[in-house]
């Protein structure tokens, strides 16, 4: 299930939360963006066994996609409350 834009708990997050989750964010990505290139793999050796367990979802697209959704929110709401400007030490993914 894709992470939500917008939570209730938003108002009340101070800058050390705004960084923690904006972290979390981005270790998921990079955790999806991999699961994603695994599933192309398993996918090609599916075809020739049994197209009948393909998985053709875009669940990992999604989710990524709501990941930096979030983020982008969380970096408003760190500029809105002169937090410093959010950033993260995991490597970055391409997006896919």
């Amino acid at each position: 299930m894709p992470v939500q834009l917008v939570r209730d708990v938003d108002p009340g997050l101070d800058c050390d939360h705004l960084q923690a989750e904006y972290d979390n964010n981005m270790h998921r990505r990079v955790e999806l963006t991999g699961e994603s290139a695994d599933k192309v793999g398993n996918n090609i050796g599916l075809l020739l066994v049994s197209p009948l367990f393909l998985d053709l979802s875009d669940t990992q697209k999604i989710e990524v996609k709501a990941l930096l959704d979030r983020n982008e929110r969380l970096k408003n709401l760190a500029a809105a409350r002169n937090c410093p400007a959010l950033t993260s030490s995991v490597p970055s993914a391409p997006a896919k």
